[in-house]
């Protein structure tokens, strides 16, 4: 591996780590002052709102921004003739993405303030989802800093200013509000600072191009789709048939498991536009870079698992109290999920950057149904531990079927 990429990928995963830590510990410090003041059912209530309209975020996108970035990664000069096609086609999914939350919200069996908040949620999303690809744009750029710059001053804003607010008003509603104003500034800087990497941001709505783009990043679509119900599913489920309470139970555990996955989102982050590249230039340097990423990977998801089965009663304790007690269990449960949880997002992203998509799509869509069966069988019987067991297998088999694919 060259020094200049050495450096490269050193500096980004900088970046991104200094900005992952300050905005997890934020982000940790929010949840547990919204645990510690509405309790389980609270927290329940708060993460079906998100995971829902996460859930429902499958129209977004059709894997447009993971072929835009590849694309841009390989030739920086694509930015421009691909960039202004892709923001018409955004903002148009992004519109008909917001009907269906829309629509879907009426039906469902939660107070009328909670589906206010839904919607609310939900219109935000559609400038996040538009302003990812300023983000995409950036990481095929390899610059991770303005991202890092942005997610951090968002997560100041929510634990200073929501948590203010929560601490005052002791309630859900002003909370999510003081949420959103947070990531409409992040939002904005992401397109103020992503328009930098292009001449002039346009738009163009084109149909002819969309339908190219969308032949060649429907695979991406299907990988997200299968994602998305894979990482949502848990929650939503919990929550429609046990109720906020076992949900709240389960989000606590969940959310000490995800402070770790800082570790792959960085490698990946870092990796994926370098292995994009080297695929097509230098296969010996990917096969290093492939090498060193997974012995990184391996010794730190087993170091996280068992960091989490010994000390998952403190974490609990220390973070959330003793209402949250129930989640010790759960979050042992879960701690075997965590060496194939960073294994996983590797081989995602090795797949889908060498062209492999076809074969990644199918992998996700087979774990992603059996996460779905999983949690129906497991969590009418266990409630939030067959929820985590569910994600225990899945995980496992998912890293199985990537190893017989991965080829470098």
């Amino acid at each position: 591996m060259s020094e200049s990429l050495k450096l490269k990928l050193i500096k980004n995963a900088a970046w991104l780590f200094g900005a992952e830590i300050i905005s997890k510990l934020l982000a940790y410090g929010v949840i547990v002052i919204l645990s510690r003041t509405l309790g389980p059912e609270g927290l329940g209530q708060y993460s079906f709102i998100f995971y829902y309209v996460g859930l429902l975020g499958i129209f977004s996108d059709f894997g447009i921004s993971y072929y835009f970035m590849r694309e841009v990664a390989r030739d920086k000069s694509k930015a421009e003739e691909l960039l202004p096609d892709v923001l018409g086609l955004k903002i148009v999914l992004a519109l008909i993405n917001f009907g269906v939350i829309a629509v879907l919200t009426l039906f469902l069996p939660k107070p009328r303030w909670m589906k206010v908040l839904i919607l609310l949620v939900g219109a935000e999303a559609m400038f996040m989802w538009i302003s990812y690809m300023f983000v995409n744009l950036m990481y095929a750029h390899e610059v991770t800093k303005y991202e890092a710059i942005a997610r951090t001053i968002e997560r100041v804003w929510a634990f200073f200013v929501g948590g203010t607010i929560l601490y005052l008003y002791r309630s859900l509603s002003p909370f999510i509000i003081a949420l959103l104003v947070g990531y409409m500034i992040r939002e904005s800087l992401r397109i103020k600072w992503g328009s930098k990497f292009v001449k002039k941001v346009r738009i163009y709505f084109r149909l002819k191009n969309w339908v190219f783009l969308l032949r060649k990043s429907y695979p991406f679509w299907l990988i997200g789709l299968f994602t998305l119900i894979y990482y949502r599913t848990d929650m939503v489920m919990l929550s429609l048939m046990k109720g906020d309470y076992e949900t709240g139970i389960y989000r606590a555990a969940y959310t000490l498991i995800e402070v770790s996955l800082f570790v792959p989102n960085i490698v990946v982050s870092t990796t994926m536009p370098s292995i994009a590249r080297l695929w097509k230039e230098d296969k010996r340097t990917l096969n290093i870079l492939m090498k060193k990423s997974i012995q990184i990977l391996v010794g730190l998801g087993a170091l996280a698992l068992a960091g989490y089965f010994v000390f998952a009663r403190l974490g609990i304790l220390i973070v959330f109290g003793e209402k949250f007690l129930p989640s010790v269990p759960v979050l042992r449960v879960l701690a075997f999920a965590v060496p194939f949880m960073f294994l996983n997002s590797l081989f995602g992203s090795f797949l889908n950057a060498t062209e492999k998509e076809g074969v990644f799509t199918k992998i996700t869509g087979l774990t992603a149904l059996l996460n779905v069966v999983l949690n129906y069988l497991l969590i009418m019987n266990l409630g939030a531990k067959g929820a985590a067991t569910a994600t225990i297998i899945s995980q496992g088999i998912a890293t199985v079927l990537s190893v017989l694919e991965v080829n470098y």
